[in-house]
């Protein structure tokens, strides 16, 4: 009966916006700085996402090719 629940996606999302709303909200940085440490952090993101992807496919690629040999 120990059965791990997972926390879905969608209420992930939802938390993690309204804490960096909320974190945000109560920095006290100047909203122009504040929108320079965003854009740093969305270059960021978007690289790794970009390298994640990459590396997926690759291990995808990687698999598929192990199954055609079998």
């Amino acid at each position: 009966m120990n059965e791990m629940i997972n926390k879905p996606m969608s209420v992930m999302r939802q938390e993690f916006t309204e804490q960096l709303i909320d974190d945000i909200n109560n920095c006290k940085l100047p909203l122009f700085v504040i929108e320079y440490v965003l854009q740093d952090i969305l270059n960021t993101v978007k690289s790794a996402a970009k390298q994640q992807c990459e590396m997926e496919k690759i291990q995808y690629e990687q698999q598929l090719a192990k199954q055609n040999e079998e």
